[in-house]
């Protein structure tokens, strides 16, 4: 995540959802902006929202668990003794790009076959390198390894009511959209290095090759194709 302390608002990006030049549209709109967390391997980070929100004190992190029951329901009773019937909440103000999820893990895998890496990478990493394109996709929606959109930006979270997820078929629109909305005054041109989305463009090679993992991207991406056609910010109001 970048953040902009002064002004209390946030990027959040998820892989391969046009960062590089949000990064760079962020940094000349707010320039205090600075990574939550540092970036490892170039000028992005992917850390979760909530991750973000707890490493910068915004919200609290969860208490460490305990193995001992009574001491369990006596920091339970505790907490609800401290603030009966209110909800986390925090103003924070984010923003986000959502990005059709099998042309995202496309995308994704493509970029991590041909990158330069110098370092041993984990094994999710590798299994785009040197893996086959449904080794990959089994490792990322099978078993987990990448993070559901729901997660990532954690829905229904403490900053989910100043979050706004803008679709990146219409990225430039729906970020002027945003603008308008939270009152930022932006630069121009808006995006500078954003490259438009494939249109699915190169995919049919890939969902044969995914063939009946495709079910299961379906299954772990659900929230996208169940719920966030409502809420992505296209270039108008956000759909109601």
């Amino acid at each position: 995540m970048l953040y902009s302390p002064f002004h209390d608002i946030a990027f959040a990006h998820y892989p391969k959802t046009a960062g590089h030049s949000l990064v760079e549209w962020f940094r000349l709109t707010f320039p205090d902006a600075r990574f939550v967390e540092s970036p490892e391997h170039y000028d992005v980070s992917h850390l979760p929202v909530r991750s973000s929100l707890e490493r910068l004190g915004i919200i609290a992190a969860p208490a460490p668990s305990s193995r001992n029951r009574v001491a369990q329901f006596l920091n339970r009773a505790a907490r609800r003794l401290s603030a009966p019937n209110r909800a986390e909440y925090c103003p924070t103000r984010i923003i986000g790009v959502l990005r059709d999820p099998f042309e995202m893990l496309v995308s994704l895998f493509e970029y991590w076959r041909a990158f330069p890496f110098t370092q041993p990478q984990d094994q999710f990493v590798m299994s785009a390198r040197v893996g086959t394109f449904p080794e990959f996709l089994d490792m990322a929606v099978v078993r987990g390894c990448s993070y559901s959109y729901e997660a990532f930006f954690d829905v229904g979270g403490p900053a989910w009511s100043s979050t706004r997820l803008i679709d990146f078929r219409t990225i430039e629109t729906g970020l002027k959209t945003v603008c308008q909305e939270f009152g930022i005054a932006s630069p121009h041109p808006l995006l500078y290095r954003n490259q438009g989305p494939t249109s699915g463009r190169g995919l049919e090679p890939y969902r044969l090759a995914a063939g009946l993992l495709m079910t299961d991207v379906h299954r772990h991406f659900r929230w996208y194709y169940t719920s966030a056609a409502q809420i992505m910010v296209r270039g108008a109001d956000p759909l109601k």
